[in-house]
């Protein structure tokens, strides 16, 4: 009697975000959707760092210790990636630079939302490319300008009512950090 083998399966390499809130956790797992929609072998290992740590700095040490967690299962990616706004920044330069050499040493690529989540998801709409609002109430005012819709925070399900692949591919046009990580998971 000869054995059937068991078909090939491929194993998806993990790839970490860290998310600063709840909107960039919703934005990740939309992210997961087009990588499962486009069938690659990559799982996103979305982790909310927001609970807890109020700055760039504090994220970015969250962040090194549950990737310290993570290695201790021997499951932490080698691929680390930090989704964090940018308007934070100026409001305390010192420390951010302590989180981006923080990050630097762990192996994680931060990506700056400018000046904020918001800017960026507006960056996604049709038109909307070159819109740099200057801050993060002039990015909200914006986007619900554009998408009335919007509620902080959106939902995987929420954002792919309104934004696809190639809103992502639209945004990633212009911005050199998203299409990074569109890159690193195959999308781009």
């Amino acid at each position: 009697m000869r054995r059937r083998r068991s078909p090939h399966i491929e194993l998806r390499r993990p790839v970490y975000i860290g998310c600063e809130g709840a909107s960039e956790v919703g934005y990740a797992g939309f992210l997961q959707d087009l990588i499962r929609d486009a069938n690659l072998p990559v799982h996103l290992h979305v982790d909310e760092l927001g609970p807890g740590a109020g700055d760039p700095l504090s994220r970015i040490e969250m962040a090194v210790f549950r990737l310290k967690q993570l290695q201790t299962k021997r499951t932490a990616p080698a691929e680390r990636f930090a989704l964090l706004d940018f308007d934070q920044v100026e409001r305390d330069p010192l420390r951010a630079q302590k989180a981006s050499k923080l990050a630097i040493h762990n192996g994680i690529f931060i990506l700056w939302q400018r000046p904020c989540f918001e800017a960026v998801l507006l960056r996604h709409l049709e038109g909307k490319t070159t819109n740099r609002p200057p801050n993060t109430s002039a990015a909200t005012k914006a986007l619900e300008k554009e998408w009335p819709e919007y509620k902080k925070p959106m939902s995987r399900a929420n954002l792919a009512r309104r934004i696809d692949r190639n809103s992502v591919l639209r945004a990633a046009s212009v911005e050199d950090d998203l299409k990074t990580l569109l890159r690193c998971i195959g999308l781009s």
